[in-house]
């Protein structure tokens, strides 16, 4: 957004240089990114008149004129067609330089020259070649009653300009126009504030007998001002308001429409202007269609407009896309004698979503979407009429209609002294608090001992809380006037919850595990979130930033193999990474957690990828596995107490899942072929991924670390192998016998697998070491006898294993 500083002087007495402007916008929250000088002292530039002109004997595009500049005559050579006798010209006189840098970005300074052979003595110059517009196609004519001789930065009347160009945060809506910036400067240095729309007062009355206007869809549309002038004349701006805007960038069109895109400048409230005889039946609906509908906008283009957007209608259909742009049915043309002028209050998420699906955004759709000023409306509208009756002629007709269903109420907002200097770290009066914040107009009443109560301006929506008053009082005391602390600092670190304090346990482990913590983006490319879930799963954002950012991830996997890909691409072989973030799924109703229909968890992944050992004079290299993954998954398991309770089941060879109390809690697997080429990683990757949102709800490991001194008595270990069917799983084994087991039972360990034509060809043999421990005593074989027969029997019925001999 470009605001000027020679403008910013229209409202306030700014008795600042351009750099300490500069300097002020930026430690008050409208950063200034950019700075540019513009126009110039025309230092050498007189107003000249060409006494003469004709054809250059040696080029038929170029013309001899005899230039009279006040105290002599000079001959110079012109290429521009509309090049004339009589006409009064800026000329560019020898040794005086243009305001505009070339190509090059070098500054022309006018010499002595010849042009195929006759001599050039100055230059007559275009509006382009000034600086003060785009337009080249000719020579500038100048006001045939300027003194011929005198000095063009008298006779244009244009000063050097300094443009800001503020990066605008999207909070900021106030501050989209020059009386906004200037409020802010106003309230920093003290220096009252000159509203031009303070004081206008619209006279009343009624349009009704000249144009009827309704709202259809008040959700969409709040208010709908309307005001008309007639019999006006359409033609070029005054030098002043082109100057305005050529400087901020924007290219004058013709007086009646550079108006109301100055007063949109100004005040920040966006207006259009209909030619009034081109509206048909003389009616104004404001409304939406249930279908998608065609629509010419004011640059010639044709527009396919989804279905739910906001028009602003006549009696034949369209006219305009509401608070984005004008349709060329409607447009102010020379011709145009009567125009009505719109003035309205659009909501900003309807003009939002209208702009980015057209992918079309206007200086209008960009003041709407972040929220203007609801009560502005009528005054703007009055502003622009007197502006127009003032450089197009006419008359204002009396009366306005002014459609208003949904009412605007200034919202109240209590403010603690106590509270902003904890804040800030200051030792603020009350006094000066209230002072800042009525410099930014807002209402402020004493409630109580150090405590305001504050009607916060309709023109700063996003003013709702106390600390949001603290921010404005600190942003234009200024941060470095507030002093660094000398002692601790002034504000105690807020308490973790209990889930936080659960995460951070989490992920200590990890970290003690040796993988290293990543942080990746919870948005995936289409593609990536197809090959990690079914479509039915995936959340999908409605206005992605980039086609590479459009789904919500559904597992911590993807961000994973994302970096595995990165880091092998530089050669990184061995990669052991962590990732504590959260996953996003489509859910009913009843599995929803924040938002509707959505279902949204903390997960924890574990991955390894690549080399485990190098080369070296010890052995030879080897790589992860996905035993290494399981090892490092159980230890958590373990350390969260609640190894004896998860059971685990496998779909296949290449994939485990943990269960506690019926439910899937972890799940370790080696990621496919496939899902590995969409992530462009050529080597196996092993990933663990726990639901720890579901771990913290289950209770699991919440308790608090106690403390278990070592055992006085040794522990009995006893070898037990059981005959069991080739799909068995020793997972499955090992749950079972922990489940039938006391809580002498300390571990459960395999650590043998046979198989042969002895025991059985769809059979295989696993040997388990069982570990039992008595606190209270030694164990012997007949303590033991009597737990192992349990078990044994146990997994006979469930699995229908024989205990071998």
């Amino acid at each position: 957004m470009n605001i000027s500083y020679n403008w910013l002087k229209q409202y306030i007495d700014l008795d600042l240089s351009p750099a300490e402007t500069e300097e002020k916008l930026t430690l008050s929250g409208l950063e200034v990114e950019g700075i540019e000088q513009i126009g110039s002292d025309f230092e050498g530039f007189v107003v000249g008149e060409i006494n003469q002109v004709r054809s250059h004997p040696n080029a038929d595009k170029l013309q001899i004129c005899d230039v009279n500049l006040g105290n002599k005559e000079v001959q110079i050579i012109c290429g521009a067609k509309n090049v004339a006798k009589g006409q009064k010209v800026p000329v560019a006189t020898v040794g005086s330089t243009l305001p505009v840098p070339m190509d090059d970005g070098s500054y022309l300074k006018i010499k002595k020259a010849k042009l195929r052979g006759e001599a050039s003595h100055g230059m007559i110059c275009s509006e382009s070649e000034l600086g003060l517009s785009d337009d080249h196609s000719g020579i500038m004519v100048l006001n045939s009653d300027l003194q011929v001789g005198s000095s063009l930065k008298e006779a244009l009347n244009v000063d050097k300009d300094t443009i800001f160009e503020i990066g605008l945060t999207p909070n900021r809506p106030d501050a989209s126009c020059h009386v906004g910036v200037a409020r802010d400067l106003s309230a920093i240095t003290g220096k009252p504030l000159n509203n031009p729309y303070s004081e206008l007062k619209p006279e009343k009355g009624s349009l009704d007998d000249h144009i009827s206007i309704s709202i259809r869809d008040e959700d969409k549309c709040h208010r709908y001002v309307g005001i008309m002038v007639r019999d006006l004349e359409v033609k070029e701006s005054p030098a002043w308001l082109k100057q305005k805007l050529t400087a901020i960038g924007l290219r004058p069109r013709n007086n009646v429409v550079d108006i109301t895109n100055y007063v949109l400048q100004e005040i920040g409230q966006p207006l259009h202007a209909f030619d009034y005889d081109k509206i048909a039946s003389k009616k104004i609906e404001v409304k939406t269609f249930d279908k998608e509908m065609n629509f010419t906008t004011l640059d010639d283009v044709e527009r396919k407009v989804p279905a739910g957007s906001l028009f602003i209608c006549d009696g034949n259909g369209p006219v305009a896309i509401a608070g984005v742009m004008g349709g060329e049915n409607s447009e102010v043309s020379l011709e145009t004698k009567n125009v009505l002028i719109e003035s309205a209050y659009f909501n900003p998420s309807s003009i939002r979503k209208t702009s980015k699906q057209l992918a079309l955004q206007t200086d209008s759709s960009y003041r709407f979407e972040r929220g203007i000023d609801p009560e502005i409306q009528l005054k703007a509208a009055q502003r622009a009429a007197e502006l127009i009756r003032k450089y197009a002629g006419g008359e204002i007709v009396k009366g306005f209609t002014d459609v208003h269903p949904v009412k605007f109420e200034k919202r109240e907002v209590s403010l603690r002294l106590s509270r902003i200097n904890r804040v800030l770290g200051t030792s603020l009066t009350l006094k000066k608090a209230e002072e800042i914040l009525n410099g930014l107009e807002f209402e402020t009443t004493l409630t109580g001992e150090g405590q305001l109560l504050c009607k916060v301006p309709t023109f700063r929506p996003d003013v709702t809380r106390e600390i949001d008053l603290i921010e404005e009082v600190g942003r234009i005391f200024d941060y470095n006037n507030i002093p660094s602390p000398t002692s601790s600092p002034f504000f105690t670190p807020e308490t973790l919850s209990d889930f936080e304090v659960y995460q951070q346990k989490i992920k200590y482990f990890a970290k003690g595990l040796g993988y290293k913590e990543i942080s990746t983006n919870s948005l995936l490319s289409p593609k990536e979130a197809e090959a990690l879930a079914e479509k039915e799963l995936q959340v999908e954002t409605l206005n992605p930033v980039s086609q590479e950012n459009t789904t919500l991830r559904t597992h911590l996997a993807g961000g994973f193999l994302k970096s595995v890909g990165y880091n092998l691409n530089r050669n990184a072989e061995k990669i052991r990474f962590f990732e504590l973030g959260h996953v996003f799924r489509n859910a009913n109703k009843e599995n929803s957690t924040w938002v509707g229909g959505i279902q949204e968890n903390v997960h924890l992944l574990m991955g390894s990828c690549g080399q485990k050992y190098s080369d070296d004079w010890q052995g030879s290299s080897s790589n992860y596995s996905i035993f290494d993954v399981k090892a490092d998954l159980e230890a958590l398991i373990q350390h969260l107490d609640i190894d004896k309770s998860v059971e685990c089941s496998a779909e296949n060879n290449y994939s485990l899942q943990y269960s506690l109390n019926g439910k899937t809690v972890a799940e370790l697997k080696q990621i496919d072929e496939k899902t590995l080429h969409s992530f462009d990683v050529e080597k196996d990757a092993f990933v663990a991924e726990i639901n720890i949102s579901l771990l913290y709800e289950m209770g699991a490991g919440r308790d608090k670390t106690t403390y278990k001194p070592v055992a006085k008595y040794p522990s009995f270990e006893f070898d037990a192998a059981f005959t069991v069917d080739k799909s068995i799983r020793a997972g499955e084994l090992s749950s079972a016998i922990h489940k039938n087991a006391d809580e002498t039972l300390q571990s459960v360990s395999a650590f043998d697998v046979y198989e042969g034509a002895n025991i059985g060809e769809d059979k295989k043999s696993i040997a388990f070491r069982l570990t039992f421990l008595d606190p209270n005593k030694t164990l012997t074989i007949k303590d033991v006898e009597p737990r192992v027969q349990k078990i044994v029997q146990s997994l006979e019925k469930k699995f229908g294993a024989k205990l071998r001999s």
